[in-house]
This record gives structure tokens, C-alpha cells and sequence, in this order.
């Protein structure tokens, strides 16, 4: 099994969307990879799973570079409840906060115990929920209202192309206007054409 979390980082936290599983993480914000006070590097880990008397059954994240007990576990508050570990949560109420974490937890929890016990290996992929860059921007469906948008942008484009283009002597002001007909259409095209559907812009631990 293979899961992505796509990070947002913020001075004060970091957020992440845990592909796969339809919950959110929260963690600390990103630090050089101190202990303690650090997210753990971007990379793909291996997960297990672990059994302590202090947190019972939980996930384990493997081999992170000068970093050992790094756990997915329960946390609502980053700076407050983690030392690097990295907590799923229902919803995200700000940079490195959270609500619902018990319940976020269980389900990922059950989801990779699952394929545990099927006994597939589990990994998780950290990375940067970047911008897209201009070239997959134009290649990725456009939303309606933007599709609509295009059109009429081409459509002004096109008038104000006719009309500078006539055969005919035009008033200057008619000129005018098919100048900024063109600009303008030109402009709302450009625009329509860059937005994406889907596009939003631990004490045991050593951590």
C-alpha cells in the first residue's frame, strides 16, 4: 500500500492532506530536522506497526535520517502535543492545529493494519503540495465557470479583431473600443486558462 501526504508548511505548523485516507495531518513546522522541534524530512517511509503499554497498538515510521520513535499517533495542538511525530485530524483549524484527531487516527490506523495483516508492506510518500506548475496548469480541466469565462474572452477577442480589421474606415472611437475589446478578451482568456478543477492554492518519542 502506498500513501502520499502532501504538505502545506507555515511558520507556526505544518498541514497535510493524507491521500488515500480521507483525513487531514498536522505536525510540527519544518526546522532542519531537529529533534524535537522538527517535521521529519520530505521522503518515503515504511510503516509498521508497534505495540507499547504506554500507546498500545500503533503505526511506527522507519528509517528517518537522524531521527528515531517517530509515530503517527492522536494530536490536536503540533507544538503543544508532538515532537516530531505526525498526527492525523479530522479537520484543520489552523497551522499545525486540528480537531477530531482520536477519530482521524482510528481510521488510518485500521486502514494499514488491514494491509498489514494481508501482509502487504505500507508506505507512506511526504512531499510539498507545490503550485502547479504553468505547462500542467494548461493541460488540466478547467472548471465551468472559468470555461465560460474563456469563451466570452475569445469571443471579445474575436470582435475586437473584426472590427480593427474591417475593410472599412471606423471613427476613432470605434477604434478605441475594438483595442480594448481585444486587450480585455485576451486578458480573461489567459486568466480562465490557468485555474484547475481541484486546485485550492509524544513523549515515548524520540522524534
Amino acid at each position: 500500500m502506498e500513501l502520499e501526504l502532501l504538505r502545506m508548511y507555515d511558520l507556526d505548523g505544518t498541514n497535510g492532506e493524507l491521500k488515500l485516507v480521507v483525513c487531514n495531518t498536522i505536525e510540527l513546522p519544518w526546522l532542519q530536522n531537529q529533534r524535537r522541534v522538527s517535521c521529519i524530512p520530505e521522503g518515503r517511509y515504511e510503516l509498521i506497526k508497534r505495540v507499547t503499554k504506554k500507546r498500545g497498538q500503533h503505526l511506527l515510521v522507519l528509517n528517518v535520517k537522524g531521527r528515531d520513535g517517530i509515530l503517527i499517533h492522536p494530536a490536536n495542538d503540533a507544538k503543544k502535543e508532538l515532537l516530531g511525530c505526525i498526527a492525523p485530524v479530522t479537520t484543520l483549524t489552523g497551522p499545525g492545529k486540528g480537531t477530531q484527531s482520536r477519530l482521524a487516527n482510528e481510521k488510518l490506523k485500521a486502514l494499514v493494519l488491514e494491509a498489514l495483516e494481508r501482509e502487504e508492506r505500507v508506505f507512506i510518500t511526504i512531499k510539498s503540495k507545490r503550485k502547479m506548475k504553468l505547462v500542467e496548469r494548461l493541460k488540466s480541466p478547467t472548471p465551468k465557470f472559468f470555461r465560460v469565462l474563456r469563451n466570452v474572452g475569445l469571443a471579445l477577442a474575436a470582435a475586437g479583431g473584426a472590427l480593427l480589421t474591417a475593410p472599412i474606415a471606423l471613427p476613432a472611437a470605434a477604434i478605441t473600443v475594438a483595442g480594448y475589446l481585444t486587450v480585455a478578451g485576451g486578458v480573461m482568456t489567459a486568466v480562465s486558462q490557468t485555474a484547475v478543477d481541484g486546485e485550492m492554492d509524544c513523549t515515548d518519542d524520540d522524534s
